[in-house]
Formats: C-alpha cells, sequence, structure tokens
C-alpha cells in the first residue's frame, strides 16, 4: 500500500470519533461521496413524510433537506418519527468490533457506494472550475488527504474501512450500490427501510420514488445556493473521460491498495 495513504488512513482511522459518538439513532445512512446522497435521502424522506403524515423537505440539496434525515448534530424537529441520520463519514477503527457491539448499543448502517470512476467523473464535473486542472491530474489526486475535497485515495478509504465494518459486523451493514438502485429502484428502497426495521408499505414506496423522477427534483433546487448541479439531467459515460494511461493508474491504484471493492470489480482475473 503506498505509504502516504497508508499513514493517513491510520491517521484517520483513530482520530475520527462520530460514528462512534452518535448512537441514538435507529439507522444510519451513510453514503461514498457523488453517489447518489440526495436521490436517497429524498425518497427516504418522502416515505417519512407520507407515512407519518409530515411535511417533506422544500429543497433537494443535502444540507438544506435536514427535516427529516439529517446531520446527528442537528436538533430533531419531528420526535415522533423514527431517528435516521446521513453523513460521507469514514468510520473509526472500533466500529467494526464485535465485542463493542455487545456492550453498547449502535444504530444499523445503509451503506451507499456508486462506481469509483463514475464518482471520480461526477465530482471533476462540479469541481473542476475550482480546481483549474486536467481530470488526468485530478485523477492522480493526493495520497495525504490534503489537495482536494475527495479524490480517488477518498474513495479507496471509505470503501476499505467501510467493507472491513461490514465483513467484520455483516448484518448491521447494508452495502446499496447506486446502479442496482438505478435498476430497481422500489425493491432497493423497501430494502433500506426493512434494514432499519421500518415498516413501509408499496403504496409509499411507489409514490417516494415517483416524488423523485430527475424532473420533479429539479424543480426543488434552491437557485441562489451554492450546491447546485444536485441534480443532473444528462450523463456523460464516465469511461470516457479516461485515456489508457489513467485506465493503467486507476486499475494498479486498485489493485495495489483495495482491499475491499464492495461488490465491484475493476480489472480482470
Amino acid at each position: 500500500m503506498d505509504s502516504k495513504f497508508a499513514y493517513h488512513c491510520w491517521r484517520r482511522d483513530v482520530s475520527n470519533f462520530a460514528m462512534l459518538k452518535y448512537r441514538d439513532y435507529q439507522g444510519f445512512m451513510v453514503s461514498m461521496q457523488n453517489s447518489g446522497t440526495q436521490w436517497l435521502k429524498h425518497m427516504m424522506s418522502n416515505a417519512l413524510a407520507l407515512k407519518y403524515d409530515v411535511p417533506p423537505p422544500k429543497y433537494v440539496q443535502n444540507e438544506l433537506s435536514n427535516e427529516l434525515i439529517g446531520h446527528p448534530k442537528h436538533k430533531r424537529i419531528h420526535p415522533h418519527l423514527p431517528r435516521i441520520a446521513s453523513s460521507h463519514s469514514i468510520p473509526h477503527i472500533l466500529l467494526g468490533s464485535p465485542l463493542l457491539h455487545r456492550w453498547l448499543r449502535f444504530p444499523r448502517y445503509v451503506v451507499l457506494v456508486r462506481d469509483i470512476r463514475a464518482a471520480l467523473v461526477s465530482h471533476y464535473e462540479k469541481r473542476k472550475e475550482k480546481y483549474g486542472i486536467p481530470f488526468s491530474e485530478y485523477l492522480r489526486g493526493d495520497p495525504s488527504g490534503k489537495r482536494f475535497q475527495v479524490d480517488i485515495w477518498w474513495y479507496l478509504h471509505f470503501m476499505n474501512r467501510w467493507g472491513a465494518v461490514q465483513a467484520a459486523l455483516p448484518g448491521e451493514v447494508l452495502v446499496v450500490r447506486y446502479e442496482e438502485l438505478r435498476r430497481d429502484t422500489e425493491a432497493g428502497l423497501r430494502e433500506v427501510f426493512r434494514h432499519f426495521g421500518i415498516d413501509m408499505p408499496d403504496g409509499i414506496i411507489a409514490a417516494a420514488v415517483a416524488e423523485s423522477s430527475k424532473e420533479k427534483m429539479a424543480k426543488k433546487v434552491k437557485q441562489d445556493h451554492w450546491h447546485q448541479g444536485v441534480v443532473r439531467m444528462d450523463e456523460r459515460d464516465p469511461l470516457t473521460w479516461f485515456g489508457e494511461e489513467d485506465i493503467r493508474f486507476f486499475t494498479a491504484t486498485l489493485e495495489e491498495n483495495a482491499r475491499y471493492t464492495l461488490g465491484y470489480s475493476y480489472w480482470s482475473d
């Protein structure tokens, strides 16, 4: 494993106590950056709003849609609803300890992931003006974690840590792949609520999915907010961004550093 990356991961794995601190929840939705967070959160929020007869969030931007599912630090608006939190956090190394889970109560986790190549392209397209560099340079990233908000090394760290937690606590962690959620959205959403122990009628599931089409979500983007580009109507094949050298770098980097790929296959055997 790359030495800078290994040191950065170790430093973060023993210092990020957020997932150990925030435990008083029925469920925790943890998502890879640029993996469809707003979409899944919007569907879940609309389903909860219908089931418990409360207003759904007015906007789709993540930080403006915390009425029903929000960051753990946010005050609860509807105390009678199931308490579900949302985060991009990479967990402390102790979170995967079965012994710790026998002594303390933890929520169940749903981990939303996406093909790293598509996530990288999605992030770059949103930030390319700010970064001001070609995609190939961004793709190489920074193993120390200092240069970019997220890059290939962040995604590797996220996969490795949550993969380890799932391997240690398979019944507590449900991995949801974005591509599969797209193929059968109602089944995927139903499985998320089932994992959290929430009975959600089929009619509400269908209505929440229908309310979360790209066209309807696009109408709920707050236009004067800094976070734009939440809903993309056209999606370019991410592989068209990768040249031959990029593909070789990506494959070699994952072969060397990926301990878990969470159901994705990035290279030929």
